[in-house]
């Protein structure tokens, strides 16, 4: 039996501030490999709470405890 996997593509880039006194920020982007949606994401934290929803979701859904 063929467990039921996710493929993303992520990117991530420094995005900088007019402000010389202010910390740059990194942006972070996911892209479904099978579906090409993407979403855009301002904070890691942002993108850990993502990927955790959706694979804990995606275990639910076809019984696996193991995520």
């Amino acid at each position: 039996m063929t467990k039921p996997y996710h493929a993303f593509l992520l990117r991530c880039w420094q995005e900088s501030t007019s402000n010389p006194n202010a910390a740059s920020a990194w942006r972070f982007s996911l892209e479904d490999a099978h579906s090409r949606q993407r979403r855009g994401f301002a904070s890691l934290e942002e993108l850990i709470t993502f990927l955790e929803a959706n694979l804990t979701a995606a275990a639910n859904e076809t019984g696996d405890k193991t995520a």
